[in-house]
């Protein structure tokens, strides 16, 4: 046999052996040969043991904890492509209030208007977690789907918690508004001081914003003060004697908002999870944000968004370094950017509440 013989036949092997066993028999190749040249083939050890289909990355795309706001305070907006750097437009606020001569002549054009704005340069960051499971564990498990479903649940809920706690430091960062746009509570005007009036303070600060907000959002704690609150009671009640518990639906038709958002989320401050010490991701103050629905990266108004790479990301990945029987890697995660688009269109109330 010629050494350009030998050459084709094992080129002929490999590539069948890369196709898998069920090919190199329809070759015509002996079982003994199949063995031999069947280390790529489904079911050895390039193959993962939990299943990654249609479930496991629905289920990953999909998934939201219903306590956390960080989608709805700074919306996802999805970019086409996969390049991570991007350019949005952060927008001059004046134009939004400029008077335009609007009359069109019978044979004239209308006038010509440009919305003026600064385009800025932005990265979407990637942000994942992933968890090892040795073999000797997987043996262990008699359905595979609902425990690497679980797995993957439980990665993006730590993921998101995080992202909760990011957006809620940009969101309370009064670097992040206009100062005018800022106020921090002094004693006697914060919720629960004799003689303060937080409805009325609220009102003021969102009537002189450039923009006034259609969304108000707070933390829990806030918001169960707010809701009791005299000032508040009374605005809806005028004839009640300051008792009572307003609802959602309520307060925002008095502020005249669209919706009322409120962060239920906490995080652990100390390292030991034994001794836990949860705070609240959205502190103490009180945030009121204006927010077109159709707004986009290049179009419409918003104080804050989200920029978003592709889809979420979800794998398996075999490691022999794991364990004795080695194991296999669940990684999940995304690629996003949280970006201030409108400071103008927002306002801020620092230290809303009464020291205990």
């Amino acid at each position: 046999m010629t050494k350009i013989a030998f050459f084709l036949i094992t080129f002929a092997l490999t590539v069948c052996a890369f196709a898998g066993g069920d090919a190199l028999t329809a070759c015509g190749v002996p079982q003994i040969i199949v063995d031999i040249f069947s280390f790529g083939s489904a079911g050895a050890s390039f193959a993962t043991i939990l299943p990654l289909g249609e479930q496991q990355t629905g289920l990953v795309t999909a998934f939201k904890n219903g306590r956390l706001i960080a989608d709805e305070v700074m919306p996802i907006k999805k970019l086409d492509g996969n390049e991570l750097a991007f350019k949005y437009f952060r927008r001059n606020m004046g134009d939004a209030f400029g008077a335009q001569d609007t009359q069109v002549g019978r044979m004239s054009a209308p006038n010509v208007v440009y919305f003026g704005g600064e385009e800025i340069p932005g990265l979407a960051k990637a942000y994942g977690l992933q968890t090892p499971v040795p073999y000797e564990d997987l043996d262990q498990v008699k359905n595979k789907d609902r425990f690497v479903n679980k797995t993957i649940e439980n990665l993006i809920d730590r993921i998101l918690l995080d992202r909760e706690i990011r957006v809620a430091k940009i969101v309370q960062d009064a670097a992040n508004y206009d100062s005018s746009q800022v106020k921090t509570l002094s004693a006697d005007e914060k919720i629960g001081a004799e003689g303060s009036n937080i409805f009325e303070l609220i009102m003021d600060m969102m009537e002189s914003a450039l923009v006034r907000p259609n969304v108000l959002g707070m933390s829990s704690k806030v918001f169960y003060k707010l809701r009791t609150d005299k000032s508040v009671i009374n605005a809806i009640w005028p004839t009640n004697n300051g008792s009572g518990v307003a609802t959602r639906e309520q307060i925002a038709d008095l502020f005249e908002v669209d919706r009322i958002i409120v962060g239920q989320a906490r995080v652990n401050t100390r390292k030991n999870p034994k001794k836990p010490d949860l705070t609240s991701c959205w502190g103490e103050n009180i945030f009121a944000h204006y927010q077109e629905e159709l707004s986009d990266l290049k179009e419409g108004l918003a104080w804050g968004m989200t920029a978003q790479v592709g889809e979420r990301y979800v794998e398996v990945i075999e490691d022999k370094k794991i364990g004795l029987k080695g194991g296999e890697i669940v990684k999940a995660g995304f690629y996003q950017a949280e970006l201030v688009t409108a400071p103008g269109a927002g306002i801020l109330l620092k230290d809303v509440l009464k020291p205990a």
